[in-house]
């Protein structure tokens, strides 16, 4: 198919195709490098359509993970106001996290592919994810549920800690077991909390 004949298509219908495709290529790359050549095969256009978009293979990764990370969070109940129930959905968001097909091969098996969002900068999933935490975490501040502090410093470090937890989920397992949802459940609880709220039983 030419690239002319691609473009009459609408372009979120070209870019889910090729978001799609990079996400198969991912899922059985198995710590093998890929290309956007190889991705432009799987989606079925031309590279030049592919490379207009996205010029480099990080940006397509880029927005797989942004993508499938604010699906997972859009699927999570909107949380009330209150400490327990913030806590709880950013819980929950951990756990579909962890429990994700894409995500969880990227963290036990290509975590060379996670590393520069991880370890050199917020990527725009993580970012995306900083907006929805500190929202959360301001409204909870306004209800006197969450202690003072910036609200994005406190998502910052809330988002830290949970993913940490998260690629941390294998070694932890054995040692937590069921409990680990309860465990991070308590640490961020703990870290919220402010000193007027009553604790949880």
């Amino acid at each position: 198919m030419s690239s002319r004949n691609e473009e009459l298509l609408s372009p979120p219908s070209i870019d889910e195709r090729v978001l799609d495709a990079a996400r198969r290529c991912l899922l059985r790359a198995g710590g093998r490098r890929l290309t956007l050549a190889e991705v432009a095969r799987e989606a079925g256009v031309s590279r030049p359509t592919v490379y207009r978009r996205w010029p480099q293979l990080e940006s397509v990764i880029g927005d797989v993970l942004t993508r499938d990370l604010l699906r997972l969070i859009a699927d999570v109940a909107p949380a009330g106001n209150d400490l327990e129930s913030q806590v709880a959905r950013i819980v929950a968001v951990a756990e579909a996290i962890r429990d994700d097909e894409l995500l969880s091969e990227l963290i036990k098996n290509q975590p060379d592919v996670l590393a520069p969002y991880i370890f050199a900068r917020f990527g725009s999933s993580q970012l995306g994810a900083l907006q929805v935490i500190e929202a959360g975490i301001a409204a909870g501040q306004r209800a006197g549920e969450i202690r003072a502090g910036d609200p994005s410093a406190l998502a910052a470090m809330v988002l830290t800690v949970t993913q940490a937890a998260v690629q941390s989920y294998a070694q932890l397992a054995p040692v937590l077991g069921d409990g680990w949802s309860t465990e991070l459940y308590a640490v961020l609880h703990g870290y919220l909390a402010s000193p007027h709220h009553a604790p949880t039983h």
